[in-house]
């Protein structure tokens, strides 16, 4: 600061103290090269625009209010996104219907009418009560107020710990270049944050809202309790977009719905393990300190809109945890039963009564391989993610369970987490629980094979009498060969060795990963 300031630095202070609210205390600045900080921000030198700028950022920043998430901007977003008046940054213009229209008469009759025929036909697929409640139909908008409430719950635990970490590094940040800013600078940048995750989710939930058929399309129980929806416009623009069979694509979604609310209602504890394992991947999360010194180089202060153009993942870059991978794992396993266990479900109840339900289903799957961009920022930033392969596996399992145990102890299987299988199992070859009938080792091998493998208890005892009986073939072979014909030396007539089956040069790790384009 100067002696005598000019008429800039008069305005750079009046910008701060008006961005900030009031937040600085008198002579805070004192001593502050505001000139270089404004280069640094890229601010403008014209006070008229600096005071404009200030108006905005005050704005932005005092709608945060309490919470980790500015949910005023997002909610605003999320709304016009829907509408399709704002685009997710980076994402393709939005398609589809244009703008958020009401159902018409004839769609709602329609897809009741569905309903209640997926419903027949579901009651003879599974155990659990189907909801007493009859399928309602949404707008956009409508699914927006109707899974706020949920979306705060899964996003805020993330959003709370994420904004500790950026006030953390910041502060760190601060303390160690020696460096003394007016207020407090973490609980500036959890503001900061808090208006960032605010455009990160009104964006996403926004562009869901476009394209979600109804409140169980990412396995998680989004609306209320019980009451199973479909978005009409969203329906339709599937049966079009593909050349369905609308009345076949309109049963096969309610049939879908109906499983995922059924499915939430009867196994109570799954919709808070679910949101418990969210909360467990959040928790420890640490900031990507250089990706944030280059996120702070290149924003501009001046223009606080700007914020909404960058995209989401650009934004703040988190490390995770051991502790953090496991609960993702755990979370990816349990959304991939949920959703392996509604299509084995649905298949079963809708095969031979449903044209085109093979077409209907690999529609899905490749929704669910190719990902939208709010899908893949939901994935990067709350954990939430369907993958592929891993839902393929979990099927099977379903399956081996339903051909072993039958469809009672099937659907008994979400009586409790423990009887479920965890990833080990899945990602190896999906075997069923153990059963009357003795069941197949991993490998394939027979319990006959099995037995021929088990090693005797009295090893020494038994190494002993094999000798002996050696010894006795060699002394009275009278052709003077060794071993045996049926291959006592421990190599078949084939030349495969007794040990065990004959390895085909494949590991489990070979398999491919996830990410892999082979799966």
């Amino acid at each position: 600061m100067t002696e005598n300031p000019t008429p800039d630095d008069d305005a750079l202070r009046r910008f701060l103290e008006e961005a900030l609210g009031g937040a600085i205390p008198e002579g805070a600045l004192d001593g502050v090269d505001l000139s270089e900080l404004a280069k640094q921000a890229n601010l403008p030198s014209d006070p008229a625009m600096l005071k404009a700028a200030a108006a905005q950022m005050q704005h932005v920043l005092n709608a945060q209010g309490e919470g980790p998430v500015n949910w005023t901007l997002a909610q605003d977003l999320s709304r016009r996104t829907a509408q399709g008046t704002v685009q997710v940054p980076g994402a393709p213009a939005p398609g589809g219907t244009p703008g958020d229209p009401s159902p018409s008469d004839q769609q709602i009759k329609e897809l009741e009418e569905a309903a209640n025929i997926a419903s027949l036909w579901l009651a003879d697929a599974i155990s659990f009560d189907l909801p007493s409640r009859p399928l309602e139909v949404w707008t956009r908008g409508t699914w927006l107020h109707r899974t706020q409430e949920r979306w705060q719950s899964i996003v805020e635990p993330v959003a709370k710990y994420m904004a500790g970490a950026i006030g953390e590094a910041m502060t760190a940040q601060m303390q160690q270049a020696e460096l003394q800013l007016p207020g407090d600078p973490g609980q500036m940048m959890e503001r900061m944050g808090g208006t960032l995750f605010g455009v990160q989710f009104g964006h996403a939930i926004g562009s869901l809202a476009r394209e979600v058929f109804g409140t169980t399309d990412l396995s998680l129980p989004l609306g209320p309790e019980g009451r199973p929806a479909l978005v009409a416009a969203n329906v339709a623009d599937l049966v079009e977009s593909h050349g369905l069979d609308a009345p076949a694509a309109r049963i096969f979604l309610a049939a879908r719905e109906l499983a995922h609310t059924a499915l939430f209602s009867s196994a109570s504890w799954l919709p808070r393990a679910l949101f418990s394992a969210v909360e467990d991947y959040a928790r420890g999360i640490t900031l990507d300190l250089d990706a944030l010194d280059e996120m702070v180089r290149d924003l501009d202060l001046s223009d606080p809109s700007a914020l909404q153009a960058r995209r989401p993942e650009e934004m703040f870059v988190f490390t995770r945890r051991a502790s953090q991978e496991r609960a993702l794992e755990e979370l990816a396993t349990t959304l991939a039963l949920v959703e392996a266990w509604v299509d084995h479900v649905t298949s079963q109840a809708l095969a031979g009564k449903l044209p085109q339900l093979d077409a209907l289903r690999e529609v899905l799957r490749r929704r669910r391989a190719s990902g939208s961009p709010a899908e893949e920022m939901l994935s990067k930033t709350v954990g939430i993610e369907l993958r592929p392969r891993r839902v393929r596996e979990a099927l099977a399992w379903w399956e081996s369970v339903l051909d072993t145990e039958g469809e009672q102890a099937r659907d008994g299987k979400w009586a409790h987490p423990d009887l479920l299988p965890d990833v080990a199992v899945l990602s190896g070859r999906p075997q069923a629980p153990a059963t009357d009938a003795p069941a197949l080792a991993a490998d394939g091998q027979s319990e006959e094979a099995e037995e021929a493998m088990a090693l005797p208890d009295d090893i020494d005892a038994e190494l002993a009498k094999l000798l002996d009986e050696a010894g006795s073939a060699d002394s009275g072979s009278a052709d003077g060969s060794e071993g045996s014909a049926d291959g006592s030396d421990g190599t078949s007539s084939d030349g495969t060795s007794s040990d065990g089956p004959v390895s085909d040069g494949s590991s489990p790790d070979d398999s491919p990963s996830d990410d892999d384009p082979r799966s």
